[in-house]
């Protein structure tokens, strides 16, 4: 989870000045360090809001650790990252670098200065040291609305185009509120990812909240100057509309987060454990995948 940065300047954002939503994330998910007084206060006012973002949070990041394993299954052995925020020191929690395995190029993309700042060093603290694996684990700094300029740089941090890859967009996309510049996010990656790729998307939602908590929480976000959007399943749908383009929705298509992968956890999840959040996964069909 992570919005695009605040306009104010790296040493205010990493002194606590502003909320981060990668600091907050960390935070919520039992990370003792790594935020601020600032974090803290918007966490407890969402945490009112709406008291299971905690466990939505640690069953989007069980998804993502059940998606990555699942693509490296299907011979994905690069990984782009986008909205990565920070890497969480929760062993429950397996990150994205280690969920890939240790012959892998993980790109982790992000805005926040503080994530760019502090993200190799968390990485480098991780139980096994990535330091010893021969795969690469690069962190970029850009705005996930220039999309487009991300793709034309990812070479340069590593990425093969002529492989296959995972692009995660999970729980991202609600920071970026418009959505024309959404839109534009998504259709970059299934325009300019190489052949094979995977997205894998969750996204934030009121539909499956009816008391009203989901909103209750995204107003808290907005209110200190992080605003989110909620989008139902329709406006997901059209996010990642793939007719004009040779991707497909692989089944079960938009599900709640919590029963996408159903034999991985107790069954059936309650929808609202899911933290109101759906998750999409999107196939380009070369080479095939299962």
């Amino acid at each position: 989870m992570n919005a695009p940065a605040p306009a104010v300047d790296a040493n205010s954002t990493a002194q606590g000045a502003t909320p981060s939503t990668a600091r907050i994330t960390d935070w919520l998910l039992g990370g003792e360090r790594h935020h601020q007084p600032a974090d803290r206060r918007l966490g407890i006012r969402v945490l009112n809001a709406a008291p299971w973002t905690n466990e939505a949070l640690e069953l989007n990041r069980q998804y993502a650790h059940q998606t990555v394993a699942m693509l490296r299954a299907c011979g994905i052995r690069q990984f782009v990252d986008l909205g990565s925020g920070l890497p969480t020191l929760n062993p429950r929690f397996p990150h994205t670098a280690l969920s890939a395995g240790p012959d892998t190029t993980v790109i982790h993309v992000d805005c926040d200065p503080y994530v760019i700042e502090h993200g190799p060093q968390l990485l480098s603290s991780l139980p096994q040291p990535l330091s010893s694996w021969p795969g690469l684990h690069r962190f970029m700094h850009a705005d996930l609305r220039n999309m487009l300029q991300i793709l034309r740089e990812l070479p340069l941090h590593g990425l093969d185009p002529s492989q296959p890859a995972g692009f995660l967009l999970h729980d991202v996309l609600p920071w970026i509120p418009d959505n024309a510049d959404a839109r534009a996010s998504v259709g970059a990656i299934l325009d300019g990812a190489p052949p094979g790729s995977v997205l894998s998307l969750t996204h934030s939602t009121a539909d499956l909240c009816r008391d009203g908590s989901a909103a209750a929480a995204a107003r808290c976000f907005s209110a200190a100057g992080l605003p989110v959007r909620l989008r139902t399943a329709e406006e997901i749908s059209e996010l990642t509309e793939a007719s004009a383009r040779p991707w497909h929705v692989r089944a079960p298509g938009i599900v709640p987060v919590g029963l996408y992968h159903p034999t991985r956890y107790r069954a059936p999840v309650p929808h609202h454990h899911s933290g109101g959040g759906y998750a999409v996964i999107l196939l380009h069909p070369e080479p095939a995948h299962h």
